[in-house]
């Protein structure tokens, strides 16, 4: 069965989407349908403790236990789809400062014109229509940059834009935590 399991596996096409705690990667099998899988693990060396994962490295000790599940093919996974989305959503919830978190309400900055909040308004909806959780004028906890509509399940900044370059849009998404990925809609 290992050996099946790893044949069916390099088929696929593994996206990485964001790493904080826990790592999300989107998985798109041959025949295109798309799974999100995330992955947390841990271990009680010098290496994964109070210190840090050295270099972005992982221990051998996990590795030993990722190949020992490659080899066998026998784990319990312990996620649903619902679990799974609240997980994504609350990761990607921690990336904006616990002042600005107001889920799934339309905000406006100030100076922003009738087409830009008319399209923010259009979109929210849109989302909340879909069941997905998003935040207006979200700031990012560590950069300080900003965002229109952050969508919590997929890791998806919405840029809105009437007059900005795409020098402007470059530079904004400088400020963006890695792993988030821009959307540009024109108002």
């Amino acid at each position: 069965m290992s050996k099946y399991l790893i044949n069916q596996a390099e088929k696929h096409k593994v996206t990485h989407e964001h790493s904080g705690k826990i790592h999300f990667f989107k998985v798109e099998s041959p025949s295109k349908e798309e799974h999100s899988v995330s992955i947390q693990v841990g271990c009680d060396c010098t290496y994964m403790g109070a210190q840090g994962i050295a270099n972005g490295q992982i221990c051998s000790h996990v590795l030993a236990v990722i190949k020992q599940i490659l080899n066998t093919g026998s784990i319990r996974l312990s996620l649903g789809n619902e679990a799974m989305v609240q997980l994504r959503r609350n990761a990607c919830t921690n990336l904006v400062r616990k002042s600005n978190r107001a889920i799934n309400e339309i905000r406006f900055s100030s100076g922003e014109s009738k087409a830009h909040i008319d399209k923010k308004i259009e979109i929210c909806k849109r989302l909340k229509s879909e069941g997905k959780h998003f935040i207006t004028e979200a700031i990012f906890d560590k950069s300080g940059g900003r965002a229109d509509i952050l969508v919590l399940d997929s890791f998806i900044a919405i840029e809105l834009v009437h007059t900005e370059s795409n020098e402007s849009i470059a530079n904004k998404m400088k400020e963006y935590p890695e792993g988030i990925k821009i959307e540009v809609e024109r108002c």
